[in-house]
């Protein structure tokens, strides 16, 4: 090859590679550039629409109510103490009392603190109810309410894909089914259970406003679970003194 060809060759590879590089970073700042809601704590959460629901794509952070009260940090070691004596104050934790996990996976919230009447969402914005993650599966083509556990197939279309936040870093295939075409990127925050915080990395574990309609309606809240092994999305219910993760949708939802 001459000179004479070289040089036009190597101008053309360049522009080329120039090109390229602008369009990634143009595809990267698109994603990172829609549309947004801040909380009272100035954490700024991305918004998805699916259907006709606009969900947060985050999970909740925030530390204090709307009205600027704090929610109060809560401690593992009451929670059995607070279901014996009827205990219905509003707690927040970070699981393993880590800032470093509230930071990506979010907070970790009691019902009551859920269904304070002073409202952990932002304006606009509520927790989202039980009819509300029906609508949500239904939508992307499952069955909410399908015996025994729910839809076994929307899950992986409603989680983050890759093993970045999921299952074990160490094998590739171990968030099984994860595509996250829906937008959600759910995570995998885990929950407080009786005061032992359980499956961070391998659960997501999310509040709804709605109370169990049996056997128990005093003391149990439905909830709305995803996993790493499998592409469940399971309506299940726990003790209200738990904690386990939010999401909020904006009030235009329906």
């Amino acid at each position: 090859m001459t000179i004479k060809k070289v040089i036009p060759f190597l101008l053309v590879l360049c522009i080329s590679i120039l090109f390229l590089n602008s369009c990634k970073k143009s595809a990267s700042t698109d994603t990172a550039s829609g549309p947004t809601v801040t909380d009272i704590d100035g954490n700024v959460y991305h918004i998805v629409t699916i259907g006709t629901q606009m969900w947060m794509v985050e999970n909740l952070r925030v530390k204090h109510y709307r009205n600027g009260d704090p929610i109060l940090n809560g401690s593992p070691s009451l929670i059995m103490r607070a279901d014996s004596i009827g205990d219905t104050t509003g707690y927040v934790y970070a699981f393993d009392n880590s800032q470093a996990n509230a930071n990506v996976y979010g907070l970790l919230y009691n019902w009551y603190a859920v269904k304070d009447a002073r409202t952990v969402a932002p304006i606009g914005w509520h927790v989202a109810s039980d009819g509300e993650f029906e609508a949500l599966v239904d939508h992307l083509g499952g069955n909410y309410h399908l015996y025994p556990y729910g839809d076994t197939t929307v899950g992986g279309e409603l989680k983050e894909a890759g093993v970045a936040h999921w299952g074990d870093p160490r094998v590739p295939n171990s968030n099984f089914g994860a595509t996250n075409i829906s937008g959600w990127t759910g995570l995998p925050g885990g929950f407080l259970y009786q005061g032992v915080f359980n499956s961070l990395r391998s659960g997501g574990v999310w509040w709804t406003t709605t109370t169990m309609q049996s056997p128990n309606p005093l003391n149990e809240a439905y909830i709305f679970t995803l996993t790493y092994y499998n592409k469940n999305a399971t309506r299940a219910a726990t003790f209200k003194p738990d904690a386990c993760s939010i999401r909020c949708l904006n009030d235009k939802s329906r």
